[in-house]
């Protein structure tokens, strides 16, 4: 018997030093400014609320010039056919681009270029609900944006600056930003 009460005091030790441990390394996470995964992950651009797009000029799929000054009001999605979640969220995408309008939404179709999937279903799907222009992934377009990663979107205010960045996109225009003036 005197080893079993020695066994559950051991269990019971062991224990309640790896539960102070665990509390010890949550509380170090959160002081680090950044460091949350989900916060990262949810960062599509470098470019904060606030800060001015790019220069950059390109040609949409109908051949019709646009460039930065074109911007102002506009919201951007970066999607790909090589991106699984650019797959799962296109429908979410064309629903959005239908409440947004034509002329307020810019989809950019970003090729892959070491597997170059087909962007011709990413812009037949894209072009009637909005205007499409296709880019690599370094181009202009995601330079002037500071791109990190796919699906992800930015809405330009009035003012040509971000009004609001994320991979997700926003269910409503994005309100109460600096700069937010983008709405249906």
């Amino acid at each position: 018997m005197p080893y079993l009460t020695v066994a559950v005091l051991l269990l019971a030790l062991l224990g309640v030093l790896n539960l102070a441990l665990t509390f010890g390394v949550v509380r170090r996470l959160r002081e680090r400014p950044g460091s949350s995964v989900g916060e990262e992950w949810d960062r599509a651009s470098q470019l904060a609320v606030g800060a001015p797009v790019g220069a950059f000029s390109a040609v949409d799929v109908d051949g019709l010039p646009f460039a930065h000054d074109d911007l102002p009001g506009l919201m951007v999605v970066f999607v790909s056919p090589d991106c699984p979640a650019c797959e799962e969220t296109l429908l979410h995408v064309l629903e959005r681009a239908r409440a947004y309008g034509r002329e307020r939404m810019l989809a950019v179709v970003i090729r892959d270029g070491d597997e170059p999937g087909d962007p011709g279903p990413y812009v037949k799907r894209l072009t009637p609900v909005a205007r499409v222009a296709v880019t690599d992934m370094g181009g202009d377009l995601t330079t002037a944006f500071a791109l990190r990663g796919l699906p992800a979107y930015a809405e330009v205010g009035a003012d040509g600056r971000i009004a609001g960045t994320g991979r997700i996109l926003p269910g409503r225009p994005v309100r109460n930003r600096p700069g937010a003036d983008v709405g249906v």
